[in-house]
């Protein structure tokens, strides 16, 4: 097979994971879409026909094509090894609500200069992101990781600048805070947050990170395994315990309390009663 692709939908996004087998350079020929286009070159350079001129596409690069705009791709040579990219098709309207939220005022939606962007923390964002949308991520992180990765695009690439954020802020963080510590089994979604804070999802998800210093999503992880921590000291088994605390299921558990615990849940409780 000389390439493979996995194409999913979510929250209206159109998702495509490629992967192309070693073998002769190829070319797409001219075709536009009705969405921007947001490409990932994970381990293989490109080039893309663009606006009239050719713009190579380096590895670990963003790529960004304006909807309706016509472009070609190709090869700049053979591929000597398996190459892969991640593309994400997204309507006009959720960048243009992106750069709205973020300017405090509506626009037009936002506007790419350069169509190639050497950003390596956005890019790797941009990976996570699409990962945790190809995945069981639970919708708040998934809702989470695309208003944050969509923000940043269009104020550090598109001339997007902050508005400042209104006064009302703190009490709309620390309502979603005890919302998510009360919902710890249930999969709260930004949505909701939103709700009941009386912001918009885009703008909680901001003023969240910035006042707590972590995003909702990773938020209420650690509330989480805060929880469990608790539940494992009076004597509860781990699959019990995944399923209080909203993880999927007793190996989610237990991946998350490793990387914040620094050890499984069953050793935790194993030494905690030995110490007792």
């Amino acid at each position: 097979m000389r390439y493979g692709v996995r194409a999913w939908l979510r929250g209206g996004l159109l998702l495509e994971k490629y992967r192309y087998a070693p073998g002769p350079a190829e070319e797409l020929p001219k075709h536009s879409h009705g969405e921007y286009q947001i490409c990932l070159s994970l381990d293989f350079p490109g080039v893309y026909g663009y606006r009239g001129t050719s713009h190579a596409v380096p590895v670990g690069s963003l790529s960004v094509v304006h909807p309706g705009e016509v472009h070609s791709a190709r090869d700049p040579e053979e591929r000597r090894s398996p190459s892969s990219f991640r593309m994400m098709y997204a309507e006009p309207d959720l960048l243009a609500r992106a750069a709205t939220e973020g300017a405090g005022r509506a626009g037009p939606p936002p506007f790419f200069r350069d169509p190639i962007i050497m950003d390596r923390p956005l890019a790797r964002d941009f990976l996570r992101l699409h990962v945790a949308l190809e995945g069981a991520a639970p919708r708040l992180e998934q809702d989470a990781r695309l208003l944050f990765v969509l923000a940043r695009l269009v104020e550090r690439h598109a001339g997007v600048r902050p508005s400042p954020p209104p006064g009302r802020e703190r009490r709309a963080v620390r309502l979603a805070r005890e919302y998510l510590e009360d919902n710890l089994g249930r999969g709260v979604s930004l949505e909701e947050l939103a709700r009941l804070a009386n912001l918009s999802p885009f703008h909680l998800a901001r003023v969240f990170r910035d006042e707590v210093g972590l995003p909702p999503h990773a938020y209420q992880a650690q509330a989480r395994v805060d929880r469990a921590r608790s539940l494992l000291l009076r004597g509860w088994p781990a699959a019990r315990v995944a399923r209080e605390t909203g993880f999927a299921d007793q190996s989610h558990l237990s991946r998350r309390f490793k990387r914040l615990v620094g050890v499984t849940p069953g050793r935790y409780a194993k030494d905690s009663k030995n110490v007792q």
